[in-house]
């Protein structure tokens, strides 16, 4: 009889002092390993503070630079880019504040083109003079009709906004009104569209009015023929504010590349500077960072909202009206800082997990028990040697699915906060489920390891064969 098989045989006396023999010998071990270990430096001396007050800065420069990276990139990127852009605002023309803005301003523009009343009441004074005898019945009917005569080029117009013409000429006339706001970001200023003094923004309706004037002599509306060529303008937005921020607007435009990489590099050299044992918490807070510098920056475009849309006259815009323009095209914006803001958390998660504290171990332990339970439930009895390979590749395949879920977050076109979340979420599960089709491989090296003195590393599939380490 080997001693291995007389360590195996029973709860014997010679089983028990094998067992206390080598407890004893590792923890001479353990002993003899860190006496040759040098102490470590006390936490708050030498080149160690220096490196956590760096890596300290450097998460705050990270969070300052996003707030302002954020908002540069989406300017450059969406409202800078016409594509962008009309994609943005092309939902706007099915919106009701915005068509009946529209309806209005068109009406009024063409009935001041077009004197109705005075033209309602000569062809009042000409059937006069052909029927005298109803000349009493239609004296003073020409401001009456003329006011009919309103409603119904206002019912025409209302039509056409609604219908999908209307929604193929927003698309057009928004792609040409773009050039207004490349202009304000490049100090151009000019041609059909422009901002004035005032901070105007605003677009020819003249082709509206030219379908609308075909429209309503198509449905027999004779006065309709009368209306001339306006090239008249809309306001779609006015505050002095965009006169203000046109230099600001210009700076971000030029910096926001450099800001980018900035950002990017600060949140690396945070990592990287800081030293050894405080990696993982320095990854922790600039994930952290990062989300509360999103939170302040929806704070702030929440408020700035506010004011902006204050600075808006009723009398130029509705407010209805302008708050479904601004409103719409920061949509992009918010989604980004959504997502930046859930990319964060999801880091600053991670990485506290992976850690040592006591809540991450807990963490840890409680996913531990539970896994050996479902392997328990599922799959009770000698692990599989497919399992030691996972087992033993687990950490690679692990990374491997980290890095597809990376991926799809720089690769998606827009991604959105529930696609960070969906993806944390799926790639979280794949982990797992490697975890737990591994497990029994793990847990019976770990048990070889505490009865049979074999180390983790060497523990035998099926009590057979040595095993490469497992990680």
């Amino acid at each position: 009889m080997t001693l291995h098989d007389d360590a195996a045989s029973g709860g014997s006396p010679e089983q028990k002092e094998i067992q206390r023999l080598r407890a004893e010998v590792a923890r001479l071990q353990l002993e003899r390993d860190r006496a040759a270990t040098p102490a470590p430096k006390p936490p708050g001396s030498g080149a160690g503070l220096a490196r956590r007050i760096i890596a300290i800065v450097l998460v705050v420069l990270t969070a300052v630079l996003a707030i302002a990276a954020v908002p540069a990139l989406y300017l450059r990127s969406e409202v800078l880019d016409t594509d962008r852009y009309v994609a943005t605002v092309a939902p706007l023309a099915s919106d009701p504040a915005i068509q009946a803005e529209i309806s209005n301003k068109v009406t009024a523009q063409i009935t001041e083109a077009v004197d109705i009343e005075g033209i309602t009441r000569d062809a009042m004074t000409e059937l006069a003079n052909v029927a005298p005898r109803v000349a009493a019945v239609i004296t003073g009917l020409a401001p009456a009709i003329a006011e009919q005569t309103k409603s119904l080029i206002h019912t025409g117009v209302s039509r056409f906004v609604a219908s999908p013409q209307f929604q193929d000429l927003w698309t057009q006339v928004n792609r040409v009104a773009h050039q207004s706001i490349v202009n304000l970001a490049t100090g151009n200023t000019g041609g059909t569209v422009s901002i004035d003094e005032t901070g105007t923004v605003s677009i020819s309706t003249k082709e509206i009015i030219a379908r609308v004037k075909t429209l309503l002599i198509e449905q027999g509306v004779d006065i309709a023929a009368r209306i001339p060529e306006v090239d008249a303008q809309i306001a779609l937005i006015q505050s002095p504010e965009l006169v203000r921020a046109t230099e600001a607007i210009q700076t971000l435009d030029r910096t926001a590349p450099i800001l980018a990489w900035l950002t990017a590099l600060s949140a690396v050299g945070a990592i990287a500077v800081a030293p050894r044992g405080w990696r993982r918490r320095t990854t922790s807070r600039v994930g952290l960072a990062i989300a509360i510098a999103m939170a302040v920056l929806a704070l702030a475009l929440a408020i700035g909202l506010d004011i902006f849309l204050d600075t808006i006259p009723a009398s130029t815009v509705s407010p209805a009206a302008a708050h479904s323009l601004v409103d719409t095209v920061l949509v992009p914006l918010r989604t980004a800082v959504r997502f930046i803001f859930v990319v964060g958390l999801l880091v600053a998660l991670a990485a506290f997990l992976s850690g040592h504290s006591r809540p991450a171990e807990s963490v840890r332990q409680g996913l531990t028990r539970a896994g050996d339970y479902v392997t328990g439930k599922i799959g009770a009895g000698q692990a599989r040697p497919w399992q030691y390979w996972l087992a033993r590749y687990r950490r690679i395949l692990e990374a491997a699915v980290l890095g597809i879920a990376v991926l799809v977050l720089i690769l998606w076109q827009y991604p959105t906060a529930a696609v960070a979340i969906w993806t944390a979420v799926l790639a979280g599960l794949a982990i797992l489920l490697i975890e737990l089709l591994c497990r029994p491989a793990v847990a019976a090296a770990h048990a070889g390891a505490a009865v049979g003195g074999v180390p983790p590393e060497e523990a035998p599939p099926g009590g057979t064969h040595p095993t490469r380490p497992l990680p």
